[in-house]
């Protein structure tokens, strides 16, 4: 986990509305190792969610530089940094963000498809990623047929479809409750250990923090300090009683 993946380097953002100025980061420097689990933590408008949309590309920076795998976000046009993000990056949300007309293997396979791939072959890797995640015999249930659990599996399998280089995820076990956010934090664990996974997680569990390798905290648009974690699976009950 030497190498850098991702690099942040005196990054600010800056939301102006009217006569109103919103300092949301303030000179940001970070590095992201590849294979290595990051967890963002801090209280409630420190700019958490913030950083994680900067260093994806789907916010531009104000100022600094973010760059991905030696790219620099900022001197990509819109369509070579939606390009990047649909080839090299995944993202988790705490919402799921599933499409409720379609079955899990459409909503995995839909990226693809967008992406250009060839339907059998978009259909052959979505099958295999929800497999990846314990759905493979849920391939044809629509969200609603599927539990809050199974939701995130999806979602999960769907950011892994194309093979990222990195995952992004925003409370990625916000909604569930404690067992079956073990089950999604132990899920991510395997899938970071057995193919080198990187993950930047935005959270406010103290347990999922604990979990990954590094711990970033955030106050008020910068980073306080970066402590190290144990690097695996925790318990959650252990930190939520």
């Amino acid at each position: 986990m030497d190498e850098a993946i991702v690099q942040a380097r005196r990054v600010t953002k800056v939301y102006e509305t009217g006569r109103l100025r919103l300092e949301a980061l303030k000179g940001i420097d970070l590095d992201v190792r590849r294979g290595e689990m990051v967890a963002v933590v801090g209280p409630s408008g420190c700019g958490k969610t913030t950083l994680l949309n900067c260093l994806s590309g789907l916010d531009d920076v104000t100022s600094g530089a973010v760059t991905l795998e030696g790219k620099d976000l900022a001197t990509l046009a819109d369509l070579e940094r939606t390009k990047l993000r649909s080839r090299r990056m995944g993202f988790v949300f705490q919402s799921f963000n599933l499409l409720p007309v379609l079955t899990a293997l459409e909503n995995v396979e839909l990226p693809l498809l967008v992406a250009g791939v060839d339907p059998r072959v978009a259909k052959r890797r979505s099958q295999e990623a929800l497999e990846r995640v314990g759905l493979g015999g849920h391939v044809g249930h629509k969200p609603r047929e599927l539990s809050g659990g199974q939701q995130q599996r999806v979602t999960i399998a769907r950011s892994l479809v194309n093979e990222p280089a990195i995952v992004w995820a925003d409370e990625p076990t916000g909604n569930l409750d404690t067992e079956t956010g073990q089950e999604i934090l132990d899920l991510l664990h395997e899938l970071n250990r057995k193919q080198g996974q990187t993950y930047v997680i935005v959270t406010h569990d103290d347990a999922i923090a604990a979990s990954c390798h590094r711990i970033v905290h955030m106050e008020s648009g910068r980073i306080r300090d970066i402590q190290e974690g144990q690097g695996q699976p925790v318990e959650l009950a252990a930190f939520r009683r």
